[in-house]
């Protein structure tokens, strides 16, 4: 393992010590910008040659630095809070131009420039385009004071929605992340415009997004992006499958300079201790050419919000009534062994608080990013790179294994029970290398991607507990569980033109492009004393508990082959109208072809008002994950009192359990995109876009219930298929299949203000995101099951449905305040997350609802020095929580400490875990200090 990763920074160096050996002869366009009223240096100003693909954002003393050919050109500068300037220059063989400008306070409106969701050479504003495209720099990441990149986009992105989830077995290490409410796998994510690899683990517990793969965003250093752009509409047709909810595209920094951010905090309760330090440090590579370097350290702490056990520990009274047993004799049985239990508890100083840990997993991520690009001497074309490396170490415990649970507890080890941990080690890498330029008119780009991400699972303070008859002599207690990797190499060629002045046009931009792809996922069995059974017959559970580990029979080294080509079309048709066309044609090579297709329009009535609309269609092929992934866990399920765990097998489609189901293969999830919206200007000083979408989805992958074994009607089917295929210890079996339609309908707003103070200057954001999802026509059950209720809620219950359709936030508002007065500042912000629900599987009486709750952010900012700033802040500054879990008390007490009508698992979760809005830690206070040189 060592050397392998060795080998990759070996490779890294050497390419961009050879980019940085390349001599170049360009010419250069530079400057400063600052604030035309009080002189200060602006920081991230977009700079953007129209016309070309070339630009540069302003560093921290408002310095640029754009290379361009010999030529007439017109250099746009926009900021929000100030007025666009357009100024032409000529540029001359052998020169430097120098262009400093001035900007005035005047528009708050979203004018960064975009490149996201057009290939066009024009210059367009996120108001000026076709869709709705939010643009979030580096800045207002760190405003958020949060250190993890989808907390940060949580809290400055109503469409985007993470939220940490706590005793999930690997989703406690990757945040699961959703854009318009939709899954994790509908989202396409870009690095540099270049598709981003996915993650190898796979989202089978009960949390947002099971049963899909998304992105591992943690893995990308917030301290190398320079922005983020998000689009908010379909774009299958122009970026590929996965785009169906949207596409996040990051760009890592170019400027030249030095900038160091660092940070600590922890939250109320005194846990959650936090440390983060990044450091990027951008190189001028002759006139034309950068490398930026970043490198970045994060260390999360533990926090627990565990309530106090009121189950059983030593000796289980949570039993049910004896065929043949009277009511009273039943209580007085109950009675007699809750006493017993509470006397041991006492006699064995157990505690009965905090014995579960229930908020964030302990992680330490270190990252290594960089950027480059270097021109090509007495030519029209770079060498370009992006990539880097990232390690991750987590630590997250799973559910407590009490001393009367003999079945799993070896207890000559573990005399009292046991919290057992899975320590996680998530390797990262990507790289990006290409070379693109300009011949005849026609902008050109050929590029490679190459990129993968491993999870490997440790268990750790856990035991075999059928290997109880070693009794503690060399007994282990540590165990590899096996590593998930998934890996892809993408490679690209593409060609655009303007044939606008041809046609007598503004603009008739022809984009045209063929793209490869190779996925491979692979899983690697963990050692033997993590999967097997050394004592079949004794009644006690194989394998480590907390996770077993994967078996050489879940093994694959699966591969395939996407081929793919697209045309883009746009054009302004007219001063007023803009029309957008595209299509995209992929082949997969283990599932067949798809055409995609997307037209859009915007139409401007005047200055202040314009109406936008697309509609598109769009498909999201099976992940190999999806098609390849098998597993015997443990899985808890509920009995109406506590979680009991169940030995459950998830099988391949191609199985020959899931064919006895009559499961299908999988196939493709099919989308139709709707959007109709406005963008407007009714002041000179305000913004305003409003959006309003609907997105349909057939033959949704959803991952199924348990089919549980029994011994009459159904159950007795299922039995009879597991003995069948020689899984007589499982209990229950799962699979992935194409199972439900859902139409998702929404409406983003947003609207920027910046009010004219007489001294500093305000700068007002309202964003919000308003959606709902709901399930259309029948649940498509397998074909050779009984189609009764009981195997319908097998396949798709209750619960499943709430997690596709309410179990992320109805609304999300953000009102955002920033100030700024000479060395001072402050950033006030509201977040208004709406209601959430989680469904029982079978009892509505269960059901949970999580009431909206507003959450206050403030920060306060001082510049102690020219080129370094402090900031302290409180997240959640009031301690807001959820909503906790109901907890109903039986009248009679022959349940004693057990309740009715409880999700809490005998009081150990006070809020949910399956809904959340914005976590259950309470609030945080921090100190930042950031240095620009």
């Amino acid at each position: 393992m060592r050397n392998t990763y060795s080998h990759r920074w070996l490779i890294l160096a050497s390419i961009f010590t050879l980019f940085i050996a390349f001599t170049t002869y360009a010419q250069t366009i530079s400057g400063q910008v600052t604030d035309a009223t009080t002189g200060a240096s602006l920081p991230g100003v977009s700079v953007l040659v129209t016309g070309q693909t070339a630009g540069a954002i302003t560093d921290a003393n408002g310095l640029y630095s754009v290379s361009v050919s010999p030529g007439s050109y017109t250099l746009r500068f926009s900021f929000v809070g100030y007025t666009t300037q357009n100024i032409p220059v000529q540029v001359t063989a052998g020169n430097t131009s120098t262009v400093s400008v001035k900007l005035a306070e005047g528009l708050a409106s979203l004018n960064e420039v975009v490149v996201v969701g057009s290939r066009s050479t024009q210059a367009r504003t996120s108001t000026e385009t076709v869709a709705p495209v939010d643009v979030i720099q580096s800045r207002d990441l760190q405003a958020t004071g949060q250190i993890d990149l989808t907390q940060q986009l949580n809290f400055v992105a109503p469409s985007f929605n993470s939220s940490r989830q706590t005793v999930s077995d690997g989703t406690d290490h990757i945040d699961p992340a959703t854009l318009r409410g939709l899954g994790p796998d509908q989202v396409l994510v870009l690095l540099n415009g270049k598709r981003q690899h996915n993650q190898a683990l796979i989202n089978i517990n009960g949390t947002i997004g099971r049963g899909s793969v998304g992105t591992d965003l943690n893995a990308i250093p917030s301290s190398a992006i320079e922005r983020i752009e998000v689009l908010r509409d379909g774009a299958s047709s122009q970026y590929g499958s996965d785009a169906i909810a949207g596409v996040i595209n990051l760009r890592l920094k170019e400027r030249p300079g030095t900038t160091v951010n660092a940070q600590v905090g922890q939250y109320y309760k005194g846990d959650g201790q936090v440390a983060q330090i990044g450091i990027n440090h951008g190189f001028k590579i002759g006139e034309k050419g950068f490398l930026s370097l970043t490198g970045e350290f994060r260390h999360r702490g533990a926090t627990n919000r565990a309530g106090d056990y009121t189950g059983p520990v030593y000796v289980n009274w949570n039993v049910g009534q004896q065929t043949g047993e009277s009511a009273a004799a039943y209580v007085t049985r109950r009675q007699n062994l809750y006493q017993q239990d509470q006397g041991l508890i006492q006699q064995n100083n157990f505690s009965l608080k905090n014995n579960l840990q229930v908020g964030n997993a302990r992680v330490d991520n270190a990252g290594f990013f960089l950027n480059a690009r270097v021109p090509i001497a007495n030519s029209n074309a770079s060498f370009y790179a992006s990539g880097g490396l990232n390690y991750r170490r987590g630590l997250a415990a799973g559910f407590y294994r009490y001393p009367y649970q003999t079945s799993q507890v070896i207890t000559a080890i573990y005399p009292n029970g046991f919290l057992p941990n899975i320590q996680s080690s998530i390797n990262d890498q990507s790289l990006m290398v290409g070379v693109n330029g300009e011949t005849k008119g026609w902008r050109w780009d050929i590029s490679n991607v190459y990129g993968g991400n491993s999870f490997r699972f440790d268990v750790t303070n856990s035991n075999n507990a059928s290997l109880a008859y070693l009794g503690t002599f060399n007994n282990p207690t540590t165990f590899y569980a096996g590593t998930l990797s998934f890996y892809q190499n993408s490679a690209d060629v593409s060609a655009a033109k303007d044939f606008g002045k041809q046609l007598g046009l503004t603009s008739f931009n022809v984009a045209t492009g063929l793209t490869y792809r190779n996925d491979q996922y692979r899983i690697n069995p963990g050692e033997a004393a993590s999967y097997l059974n050394f004592s079949p017959t004794s009644g006690q559970i194989g394998g480590s508990q907390v996770f077993p580990g994967y078996q050489p029979a879940n093994a694959v080294n699966a591969t395939r082959n996407v081929y793919g080509g697209y045309i883009d079309l746009e054009s302004d048709v007219t001063t007023r109208l803009l029309l957008n066309a595209a299509g995209r044609y992929e082949y997969y090579s283990d599932f067949g072809g798809n055409l995609a297709g997307k037209l859009a329009a915007r139409y401007r009535f005047s200055e202040a008002f314009s109406l936008r609309g697309s509609i598109s269609n769009g498909f999201r092929a099976p992940s190999l994950h999806q098609r390849y992934f098998s597993a015997i866990s443990t899985v808890f399920v509920s009995n109406g009192t506590i979680l009991e765990p169940r030995q459950t097998g998830t099988f391949r489609n191609d199985s020959p359990i899931a064919q006895a189901f009559g499961v299908p293969p999988l196939g493709a999830e099919r989308s139709t995109n709707y959007s109709i919206g406005i963008t407007s200007r009714p002041l000179p000083n305000v913004s305003v876009t409003v959006d309003a979408y609907q997105i349909n989805i057939t033959n949704r992958i959803i991952y199924s219930n348990q089919f549980s074994r029994g011994t009459t009607g159904a159950g007795l089917i299922v039995a009879n298929i597991l003995n069948g295929a020689g899984q007589t210890d499982v209990n229950s079996a799962q699979f992935f299949a194409n199972a439900v339609n859902t139409q998702t309908q929404g409406i983003d707003v947003v609207i920027a203000t910046n009010p004219r103070l007489r001294t500093g200057t305000l700068d007002i954001t309202l964003a919000a995101n308003f959606n709902r999802t709901k399930l259309v026509g029948d649940i498509q059950r397998p074909a050779n099951v009984p189609t009764d209720a009981t195997f319908g809620n097998f396949l798709f219950n209750r619960q499943d449905s709430a997690r596709l359709t309410v179990a992320q936030p109805k609304s999300k508002i953000q009102l955002a305040f920033n100030y700024r007065l000479r060395k001072f500042g402050a950033v006030l912000r509201f977040s208004r997350f709406g209601t959430v629900q989680a469904y029982d599987p079978a009892n509505p009486a269960l059901d949970e609802i999580q009431n909206p709750k507003l959450i206050t952010d403030l920060s306060l900012s001082y510049r102690i020095l020219k080129n370094l700033n402090m900031t302290v802040g409180a997240n959640n500054l009031f301690d807001i929580y959820p909503d906790p879990l109901r907890v109903t008390n039986y009248p009679t007490p022959e349940r004693y400490g057990a309740a009715a009508l409880d999700n809490s698992s005998f009081g150990r979760f006070v809020y949910s875990r399956s809904a959340t809005q914005f976590g259950f830690n309470g609030g945080y206070y921090f100190v930042n200090l950031s240095a620009n040189f």
